[in-house]
């Protein structure tokens, strides 16, 4: 297992976390926004083990900002990242099993954002629906293409969880609008709650499957893991009939 990242302390973290469970495992540090890294990371992993069989791309960021005031190098950031780092990776790695006849699996991260939904009440995320709209995109286009050669890609498509990227991304553009915004997104969050994730391994496992045989009657498949975020969740147990919910039941 090679695991890319531009956060050597976290990647070398990753690695001895996963060494002591008995997998090997080894980092190199890559930027997903530059081609050639892309290139390079995907070179290291086969001198490391000498070919590839699974990818995914899990390199994301977010931020807080309304539509408005977005800039050049706020869309640019995200957009680099959460996208052209997934289409080009998935790009590198395809060319690596189509020239070693590798019957592999690429799974990209999309998002719940994909739909044009944002936090609820207050919106202020554009540029990462565009981004996670455009890795659903891609799933379908690549998997058309690929598919020819044996290599199955789908996507996963998480809900909030909590993970670095919760505690660490976005929170210093959101606080430059003020303690007034920051009471909308708690009122908000209190009136319409947005099930979360509470160990990212819950997202994980489906990461996991679409890496198994569990996923080879699949092609260019999005799957949403996000606890029902997107559905309009009834929150009172209503039943006339059943012990238990409201009213109860109902004598007549």
């Amino acid at each position: 297992m090679v695991i890319a990242s531009r956060n050597e302390e976290r990647g070398n973290a990753a690695v001895a976390d996963f060494t002591a469970r008995g997998y090997e495992t080894a980092f190199v540090a890559c930027d997903v926004t530059k081609v050639d890294e892309c290139y390079a990371a995907v070179d290291f992993a086969v001198e490391c083990f000498g070919n590839i069989d699974i990818l995914v791309t899990s390199a994301a960021v977010w931020d807080e900002m309304a539509y408005l005031d977005v800039t050049e190098e706020v869309y640019d950031n995200v957009v680099d990242i959460d996208l052209k780092g997934s289409y080009f990776m998935g790009q590198a790695v395809a060319r690596n099993m189509v020239a070693n006849k590798t019957k592999g699996k690429i799974v990209f991260i999309s998002s719940a954002a994909r739909h044009g939904v944002g936090p609820r009440g207050v919106g202020m995320n554009t540029y990462y629906q565009v981004a996670k709209a455009g890795v659903a995109a891609l799933t379908t286009g690549a998997a058309a293409e690929l598919k020819q050669y044996g290599i199955s890609v789908n996507c996963v498509a998480p809900g909030g969880m909590f993970s670095h990227g919760v505690f660490f991304n976005g929170h210093a553009n959101g606080a430059r609008y003020g303690a007034e915004y920051a009471g909308l997104k708690k009122n908000m969050q209190g009136a319409s709650p947005v099930p979360l994730a509470m160990n990212p391994d819950q997202v994980a496992l489906m990461v996991f499957a679409l890496c198994t045989q569990a996923s080879d009657f699949m092609s260019g498949a999005t799957v949403d893991v996000d606890g029902g975020a997107l559905l309009n969740a009834q929150r009172l147990p209503l039943s006339f009939n059943v012990e238990g919910c409201v009213p109860g039941p109902q004598e007549g």
